[in-house]
């Protein structure tokens, strides 16, 4: 049999192949023949190989093949080798060899170049290499080619991976017996605890692939905070440990995609994706306190409660684990429209800590995550929305006297669009006030108004003197013309003679001025962008934003 060498030419090679194998393709192919003779073996120096940083001109690999069958002297054998790391988009490594020797070696720091800069491995991580030696024959007959494979794992150096097969709670505070944390969320890699530790130590270790890691914090010894906290993932042995000051119950979040750590001490703060109130004063179904749109941390609720106990359940991670009770045990006065500081407990717990309605009733429940407070009113005490007085000249009611429990926006914003239809007190078409736009009364202060919605629009109107501006508007109690209860900007303004116009920025709390005079006429220019309006009449204050 001839040989041919074509070592590493791949130009020359592809231009000779593709010659021969048009050549070929006239012939029957002989399986008969070349079927039985399949004698390459392809063996690597073993099947798991660690990659050894500090040794990086040491040979890590080496694959050995047999030669191929011999078909005699008008055949010519070439040689393909090729490296593949399954799973990569990266191109395979290919070379044609014959060299007489059938040989192939790397050194850690030759392999750990070609797995991490070619093929795209991160570091410490395990990835399966895919070696084939493929012996083509050209000859009077095209022969089947003899094949041969062999899969190594191969593991790279370097920074270690946030990875886990396992995690764990570990260290002095957790006991002699390491404790498994529960996959929350198995897309972002979430890993939960909740449960008893003592005073002492705290880590994370970490079982992946061969290796025996912990997350810890960057220095030793570091006290928690009730935020998340970086976590640094480093061998068990020298991983670095957070220390829990006191005996108690802790909920425990490792995020492995955020790479942080939440150590908090159940009651410490409020961690809750949804209130609910339950207990007999509620009823078999539980109720959903929702988040009011002003504040993030303010949660409220009004409507009717039977008499009996109350307690509020926290939805996190999509399980109910504590609630919201009294601070102190066996305490359950509602401390009628007082602001009071609240407590967690068990859901197990709260046959013991809860609240007892005093009677059937109408009851608004406020609550503050953040401040950790929370106020319930009965019908005696809950709060009132503000009752204002004005001369209705539409109606000729002078004064007229209304309850503001929603406020209107009214100007050039939307060149003084209005909905079709007919005003219910006026019998009247209805006029400049799009419901849409409307500011709604919060559940929490019933003298705050909001609305957040569609991008407020921004159409340039010129007033009755004349003058242009884009998005001006101010609040007003009634939907037709200028009869209402106002709140207009500080801007310099005087009815029959002039408008006046506040320019705003997003975020920046405005004074602002109520009544029927000239506070009409005074408008605040939108701020581009803004689709969030808080109106404060207790405090007389208007908050344009973006969210």
């Amino acid at each position: 049999m001839k040989t041919i060498h074509l070592y590493r030419s791949l130009g020359v090679v592809a231009v000779g192949m593709m010659s021969m194998l048009a050549t070929s393709c006239e012939e029957d192919i002989d399986n008969t023949a070349s079927r039985n003779q399949s004698e390459i073996e392809l063996a690597p120096s073993g099947e798991y190989i660690k990659l050894d940083e500090s040794k990086p001109n040491e040979t890590a690999v080496t694959l050995k093949w047999s030669a191929a069958h011999d078909f005699g002297e008008d055949y010519i054998t070439t040689y393909k080798y090729e490296m593949q790391l399954i799973g990569s988009e990266a191109t395979n490594i290919k070379e044609f060899d014959d060299d007489g020797e059938f040989f192939r070696s790397y050194t850690n720091e030759e392999m750990q170049k070609i797995l991490v800069d070619h093929f795209g491995l991160t570091t410490s991580t395990i990835g399966e290499v895919l070696f084939t030696v493929t012996a083509n024959f050209e000859g009077p007959r095209l022969m089947v080619p003899d094949i041969a494979t062999a899969t190594l794992k191969i593991k790279t150096y370097g920074p270690k991976q946030y990875k886990a097969d396992n995690l764990y709670v570990g260290g002095s505070a957790v006991g002699e017996d390491n404790i498994k944390l529960t996959l929350k969320d198995e897309i972002n890699k979430i890993y939960s605890y909740e449960g008893a530790l003592a005073a002492g130590k705290i880590n994370f270790p970490v079982d992946y692939a061969d290796e025996l890691n912990a997350i810890g914090p960057e220095t030793a010894d570091a006290p928690i905070t009730t935020g998340e906290m970086t976590g640094v993932i480093s061998d068990r042995a020298e991983a670095n440990s957070w220390v829990i000051p006191s005996a108690a119950t802790y909920r425990i979040t490792v995020n492995m995609s955020k790479r942080t750590v939440k150590i908090v001490e159940a009651g410490a703060v409020v961690e809750a994706e949804q209130m609910f109130l339950a207990g007999t004063a509620v009823g078999e179904e539980q109720i959903e306190i929702a988040q009011t749109l002003e504040n993030d941390q303010l949660y409220a609720w009004r409507g009717e409660l039977k008499a009996g106990s109350l307690y509020i359940p926290l939805t996190f991670e999509g399980e109910q684990s504590m609630a919201i009770v009294p601070e102190v045990a066996d305490n359950h006065d509602i401390e009628d429209g007082q602001l009071a500081t609240f407590g967690q407990a068990l859901i197990s717990k709260v046959d013991r800590q809860y609240w007892t309605i005093p009677a059937d009733g109408t009851y608004r429940i406020v609550l503050n995550k953040e401040e950790k407070t929370i106020a319930i009113y009965s019908a005696a005490t809950d709060l009132k929305p503000l009752t204002v007085s004005f001369n209705n000249t539409t109606l000729g009611i002078n004064p007229w006297k209304q309850d503001v429990n929603v406020l209107h926006m009214y100007g050039g914003f939307n060149g003084f669009a209005y909905d079709a239809g007919t005003d219910e007190e006026t019998g009247k078409p209805l006029k400049y006030c799009q419901v849409k736009y409307d500011l709604i009364q919060s559940l929490a202060n019933p003298k705050v108004f909001v609305y957040k919605g569609d991008v407020l629009p921004r159409t340039e109107k010129a007033d009755d003197y004349g003058k242009k501006n884009a998005g001006w508007v101010n609040f007003c109690t009634l939907r037709y013309a200028n009869n209402g209860w106002f709140v207009g900007s500080t801007a310099d303004a005087e009815r029959g003679k002039r408008n006046g116009y506040k320019e705003v920025e997003a975020g920046k709390i405005e004074g602002a001025v109520v009544g029927q005079s000239h506070n009409r006429y005074a408008y605040f220019l939108i701020p581009e962008g803004c689709n969030y309006v808080v109106v404060d009449i207790e405090n007389n204050t208007v908050l344009f934003d973006i969210k």
